[in-house]
C-alpha cells in the first residue's frame, strides 16, 4: 500500500506516548472497567447526546461533575467548562486526570456558586435525584438562574420506574426518582419550555416514557427574576 510507513508509524506511537502518559481511572471508572464496561459506554452516552446540543463557542456548565470524565468530554465541543462538584475525592480526582486548559473544576455545590454566573448551557447528569422533592424544586430553580435566557439546561435522571433493577450504589443514594411526565412538570415551573427525551443504554428517543430507563429533560426560556428573589430570600426580604 502506498502510504504504509512503519518508521513513521513508530515515531507517531512514540509521540503519541510522551505526549499523553497514562492516567489512572477514579474508583468508580476503574470498577466498571473490570466489571460492567458497557455500563461506561452508557454513560457516556448521555453526555455524547449533550455534546450535540452545545456550540463550540458555548460556556458550559456541568452541576455534579463527579470525577471529571463528563467535563472532560464536553469540553472537546465547546469553549470553556466549569465543573461544580461537592464530594472531595471525586473533585480531586477530576483534577487529578484533568490536562485541558478549557475545564476548571471547583469543589463547591450549586447553591454556594456565585449567582451573577450565567452559562450557555448547563448539565447535570445523575444529580437530582440526590435530592428531595424540596430540594428538588430549589436545585432545578437555581439551574434556571444560571442559564443565560437563550440557554439550555439538560437534566438526565434514572427513570423511577427502573429502580428495582438499579444498582446496590443508586438504590442506596437515591432519594427520589421521577416519572417522566413528573420531572417535566417540576421544570415547566422555571422555564417556559421543556423538551423531553426517554433513553434505553445508549439509545435517545421519543418513545413510551414508562419504558424508559432514563430520562433527559431540556429547560429553555429560563424565567425572569429568579436571581433577585434568591438574593432577597438571603437578605430575608419578603
Amino acid at each position: 500500500m502506498e502510504k504504509y510507513d512503519p518508521e513513521l508509524f513508530d515515531r507517531l506511537i512514540k509521540e503519541q506516548r510522551a505526549r499523553f502518559p497514562s492516567v489512572t481511572l477514579p474508583p468508580e471508572y476503574a470498577e466498571l472497567f473490570e466489571v460492567n464496561t458497557l455500563q461506561v459506554l452508557i454513560k457516556l452516552a448521555r453526555y455524547k447526546f449533550a455534546a450535540r446540543l452545545l456550540k463550540k463557542n458555548d460556556d458550559v456548565l456541568e452541576v455534579g461533575s463527579g470525577a471529571g470524565l463528563g467535563a472532560i468530554f464536553l469540553s472537546q465541543y465547546v469553549r470553556h467548562v466549569t465543573g461544580l462538584e461537592v464530594d472531595p475525592q471525586d473533585y480531586a480526582s477530576a483534577c487529578a486526570i484533568n490536562r485541558r486548559n478549557n475545564v476548571d473544576f471547583l469543589h463547591e455545590s450549586l447553591f454556594d456558586y456565585d449567582l451573577s454566573r450565567k452559562h450557555d448551557a448547563i448539565v447535570t447528569i445523575d444529580v437530582i435525584e440526590h435530592f428531595s422533592v424540596e430540594d428538588g424544586h430549589k436545585f432545578i430553580k437555581r439551574l434556571a438562574i444560571h442559564c443565560k435566557p437563550d440557554g439550555l439546561v439538560l437534566v438526565g435522571t434514572p427513570s423511577i420506574h427502573s429502580y428495582p433493577y438499579q444498582s446496590e450504589y443508586s438504590q442506596a443514594a437515591h432519594i427520589k426518582c421521577y416519572d417522566q411526565g413528573e420531572l417535566v412538570a417540576l421544570m415547566e415551573n422555571y422555564f417556559g419550555r421543556t423538551i423531553a427525551f426517554s433513553m434505553n443504554d445508549e439509545i435517545v428517543h421519543t418513545g413510551h416514557p414508562k419504558l424508559a430507563w432514563y430520562y433527559i429533560v431540556l429547560g429553555l426560556l429560563p424565567s425572569a427574576g429568579l436571581d433577585t428573589e434568591c438574593i432577597d430570600a438571603a437578605s430575608g426580604k419578603s
